[in-house]
């Protein structure tokens, strides 16, 4: 777990710094995949998939892209000519629309360092995608075992990439 939190200091802290090199927002894509273990098969299909994805619809505006890889899993960082809103609408309509959407993650960093909500966008938290209810709640109040939510991410993204 250690290794995990240090991973995501450091992808942070390089986010930073490219807001602070070129004054324009950061997208950061990755696979919302639980337990300890971020870099399975199918966690690294399905950032692939991912990947494609955002290197696709954010082409014409990226200025920059790197591939991370750390305990976290790979995660893609995009700087893009794009306001922080829009990019975040792009990001929501990939999570909100796509099959493995349930397992994307997709932030957008303001030229502040602040990631933008679905909230400020004027959309609900996020559902679980075994239950339905908030995900952010399911996961406090632990309504699902690791295995229960390992299994049912492993089956999404088998369903979609195998």
């Amino acid at each position: 777990m250690k290794d995990i939190l240090q991973d995501r200091e450091e992808r942070y802290n390089t986010i930073l710094n490219l807001i602070n090199r070129y004054q324009l927002p950061v997208v950061c894509g990755k696979i919302n995949y639980p337990g300890n273990h971020k870099n399975t098969v199918e966690a690294l299909k399905a950032f692939e998939v991912l990947r494609k994805l955002l290197s696709f619809r954010y082409t014409e505006d990226s200025v920059f892209t790197e591939v991370l890889s750390g305990a976290d899993g790979k995660s893609l960082l995009m700087v893009v000519q794009l306001t922080s809103l829009e990019a975040k609408k792009i990001a929501i309509d990939i999570e909100s629309n796509h099959p493995l959407g349930r397992v994307f993650d997709i932030d957008v960093y303001k030229e502040d360092g602040t990631s933008i909500g679905r909230g400020e966008v004027g959309l609900e938290s996020r559902r679980c995608f075994l239950c339905g209810e908030d995900a952010r709640v399911c996961m406090r109040v632990k309504n699902h075992s690791l295995e229960e939510v390992l299994d049912g991410a492993n089956r999404l993204i088998r369903k979609y990439c195998f």
